[in-house]
């Protein structure tokens, strides 16, 4: 198939014009809300995930886990903060480490005191 000409005795229309935003369907305003929330959400997850190491694992894990995971989404929806993702991603696998400590933690200290 070719590209027909445009019919001579049809007045000609314009094209929409470009978005202000760029290539984001949002306003700058969001934009920058939601990198602002990308940020505290991230620096949130990545110290619970470190306090969890050392103290209350299963819950400071769990609550970190959950605030890289909004981080993470919001990065994705809205295309802000690209470089906090792998900040997230780091609270992320420390939070599971946490989590994991935790179970393993009691496994072991219910099969060594059933001895």
């Amino acid at each position: 198939m070719s590209a027909q000409p445009p019919d001579p005795n049809q007045p000609f229309v314009a094209p929409p014009p470009p978005s202000p935003y760029g290539n984001s369907p949002y306003p700058p305003d969001v934009l920058a809300s939601k990198a602002a929330m990308v940020a505290s959400d991230v620096k949130s997850a990545l110290i619970l995930a470190i306090i969890g190491l050392f103290c209350a694992g299963f819950i400071l894990g769990y609550l970190a886990f959950r605030k890289a995971n909004e981080a993470l989404e919001t990065i994705r929806i809205y295309e802000v903060a690209q470089d906090k993702k792998s900040l997230a991603m780091t609270a992320k696998i420390i939070a599971i480490v946490d989590i994991v400590g935790w179970i393993v933690g009691l496994v072991l200290r219910f099969t060594l005191l059933s001895r």
